[in-house]
């Protein structure tokens, strides 16, 4: 029997994407999912677009959030009713190649794996895609951590490109750090990575990250940079309790200073 991956969607704002979004994954080659969407009481008509495409696919679920909790609490009530072995993780204003759940399903089956990784397309220039190019490989913990945390590279700190064991989620009680307006997404990356033992990374793209003109800027705020580095700070903790935790303070020292540089060339 093919198990059920949970696909979760929070949603806020996102009328101009969010048909090509759900439309994408209802059209997923791999048919045994539920795709849940948290309408985090968006303002605009997302929440509609959301209830409209729940009455076309009896795979799609709707949450609606009574406030606007931001998308680490949407993540966390999704997860609470999610019911598949493994779970994906999408934004609202991306889109997915048809093969991205079968390939996922395939790659986390025959590699035995906690968590696997694939390739991506960058919508918008803004940032680099991954290369498509036959490069397929187990990481180590160490490895993967250390993709993870590094701020270049093809894995990264998104969930987007990513699929994870829900066993793991629920054994290890996991969850989104509420506390965390940025780099939310990293520090949930880092304290799965912490405790599981086998991974595997696929360049084949099969998600379309969507990047606006508005993220391009690097000009922090006090805001920002103060929620950066507080984000900076949990993520250390969490490492405190890995046997690679020298090797990984490292790079996370070379973040501070970047954040620090960037911090004060505007300021």
């Amino acid at each position: 029997m093919s198990p059920l991956v949970s696909i979760i969607v929070p949603v806020y704002k996102a009328v101009d994407y969010l048909d090509r979004c759900i439309a994408s994954l209802s059209r997923q080659t791999y048919p045994t999912i539920e795709i849940i969407l948290v309408d985090d009481a968006s303002p605009d008509e997302s929440g509609a677009y959301c209830d409209f495409w729940a009455s076309l696919d009896e795979r799609i679920q709707v949450l609606h959030q009574s406030t606007n909790q931001g998308v680490s609490a949407a993540r966390n009530r999704a997860l609470t009713v999610a019911e598949g072995t493994y779970v994906c993780f999408v934004d609202s204003d991306d889109w997915c190649e048809p093969d991205y759940i079968e390939h996922f399903v395939k790659n986390m089956i025959s590699r035995h794996a906690d968590l696997a990784c694939c390739g991506y397309f960058a919508d918008g220039l803004l940032i680099k895609a991954t290369t498509n190019k036959p490069l397929s490989r187990h990481l180590t913990q160490g490895e993967m951590l250390q993709d993870v945390i590094k701020p270049g590279g093809d894995i990264r700190g998104f969930l987007w490109n990513k699929c994870y064991s829900r066993a793991f989620i629920v054994e290890n009680q996991l969850q989104f750090d509420t506390s965390l307006s940025v780099m939310e997404d990293q520090l949930f990356n880092v304290s799965f990575i912490r405790d599981a033992r086998t991974f595997w990374y696929d360049a084949y793209q099969t998600y379309h990250y969507v990047t606006h003109s508005g993220s391009a800027s690097h000009n922090l705020s006090a805001k920002t940079f103060a929620a950066e580095m507080n984000a900076l700070d949990k993520i250390s903790n969490v490492i405190q309790e890995s046997d690679l935790q020298l090797s990984l303070q490292k790079v996370l020292a070379s973040n501070r200073a970047t954040l620090n540089d960037l911090f004060k060339q505007d300021h």
